[in-house]
């Protein structure tokens, strides 16, 4: 029977780690954003708040002191408080602390934005402005943006075949649209081993290099 539970909740946290963080990009005049774990809503943006009712305000009660607890209270203001010494950080002990992050950072940062993957990716915009020709180049300009963009997205990252990338000139029109999707997932797994990762190649770091040791104790 013990093992039936163990090998329960062992299969119940294989399959939380093995589900997908969600995040949901729109823009479409407004920003919707929301993340979600697996099938769970965690985080919507804009929030649909209910309206709170302001409670009636109480009337305050004036309280009248004596004259010896204004004679204790101004004693009391009048101590002097102890201020501790603070440590000074130099520029060096900053420059340590900024080593140890990016070299702990290096490689696991690379493998999480690498299984970070762009999906449905959806993009339309309608190029327009008064004048002809600033609109053309502007609309030359807006194709190597997103261009350079998307190569971008798929070296950093794991990019899927867009859904729609739409980019029109329109010169009947004084202002510019854009209408934009994109659904961005991460398997819980690879953040729980970036995390561990970090936190061991910091430690590593941490003990291996006593200038950066002697830093983070002056912040401390």
């Amino acid at each position: 029977m013990g093992w039936i539970i163990a090998g329960s909740i062992f299969v119940f946290i294989l399959l939380l780690t093995l589900g997908r963080v969600k995040i949901i990009f729109d823009y479409k005049d407004d920003v919707i954003f929301k993340v979600k774990y697996m099938f769970l809503p965690l985080v919507t943006i804009p929030a649909t708040k209910p309206k709170k009712q302001k409670p009636p305000k109480k009337e305050k009660k004036s309280k009248k002191k004596t004259e010896g607890e204004d004679e204790e209270e101004k004693s009391e203001d009048e101590k002097p408080e102890e201020k501790k010494p603070k440590k000074k950080i130099s520029l060096a002990d900053i420059f340590e602390i900024l080593k140890l992050v990016l070299d702990s950072l290096g490689k696991p940062l690379k493998r999480i934005l690498k299984r970070t993957i762009f999906a449905h990716l959806a993009l339309r915009i309608s190029v327009g402005g008064e004048d002809a020709a600033k609109t053309a180049i502007k609309f030359g300009l807006v194709n190597m943006a997103v261009g350079n963009a998307l190569g971008w997205l798929d070296t950093a990252f794991t990019l899927k075949k867009p859904d729609d990338i739409n980019i029109t000139a329109d010169f009947q029109s004084e202002e510019t649209k854009i209408d934009c999707y994109c659904e961005i997932s991460l398997v819980a797994a690879a953040a729980f081993a970036f995390l561990f990762t970090f936190i061991g190649r910091a430690i590593k770091y941490y003990f291996t290099h006593n200038r950066t040791r002697a830093a983070i104790r002056n912040l401390v």
